[in-house]
């Protein structure tokens, strides 16, 4: 016998809370790592890369970036699928969690989101990195004084030829670090959001969209 309409929605909402937490919780605790591989390889970039960052970026920097992102979304949303099935089970029994995959619910209920964000293609960067000032991996970060002065200042070698070597390993680190921490804030908007911008699409908003999109899916037929 199936339990009340208010009894089921109440543990939809239960499922919907913990698995919005389990979201925020697993992309936060993942970031660090995938700073870490960016880093490694900003931190072995030469003077000419750094000067010339179009391959090392579209080679190096973005695959380590699309393809974390790619892996994290797959992980997360089996998560949600065996976790939802889960909760289809305790409600409805075993035949109504096999009826429906996480996925299909997603774009099922998406109709049903009037007040939800769009459930948006994830955001793999196809669009690439440029110099810090215009966009780097798909977002604006600034003006072009973050990085133009010290990549303009150093492309010929001329400035570092005539500096000694421990100014020269000073002048790398310096720009190293300015170049690191635009890639960290650009890669943390595209996974955790812009609070500036909410409309900024990101790995969070399309995973919390269509978390969404299946709690209301799960809440209309509990009716």
């Amino acid at each position: 016998m199936s339990l009340p309409a208010e009894i089921q929605q109440a543990q939809i909402l239960d499922w919907w809370e913990a698995s919005h937490e389990h979201i925020c919780n697993a992309l936060k605790d993942r970031l660090p790592a995938l700073y870490y591989h960016v880093d490694e390889k900003i931190d072995a970039m030469s003077l000419k890369d750094l000067a010339r960052k179009g391959r090392v970026r579209s080679e190096q920097i973005e695959p380590i970036v699309s393809g974390w992102m790619q892996k994290t979304y797959a992980e997360l949303t089996h998560d949600l699928d065996k976790s939802m099935r889960l909760s289809l089970a305790a409600l409805e029994g075993n035949e109504a969690a096999d009826q429906w995959s996480y996925s299909e619910m997603a774009i099922a209920g998406s109709a049903l989101a009037i007040s939800a964000a769009p459930v948006a293609a994830v955001p793999f960067f196809a669009g690439g990195l440029t110099a810090a000032g215009t966009v780097v991996l798909g977002f604006t970060i600034g003006g072009g004084a973050l990085l133009a002065l010290p990549v303009a200042a150093l492309a010929g070698g001329a400035v570092l030829a005539a500096l000694g070597p421990s100014a020269r390993a000073k002048a790398m680190a310096s720009l190293k670090q300015r170049y690191r921490s635009a890639i960290h804030a650009a890669i943390a908007s595209r996974v955790m959001g812009d609070k500036d911008n909410p409309q900024q699409p990101s790995l969070k908003g399309t995973l919390l969209g269509e978390l969404q999109c299946v709690a209301l899916k799960r809440m209309d037929e509990a009716k």
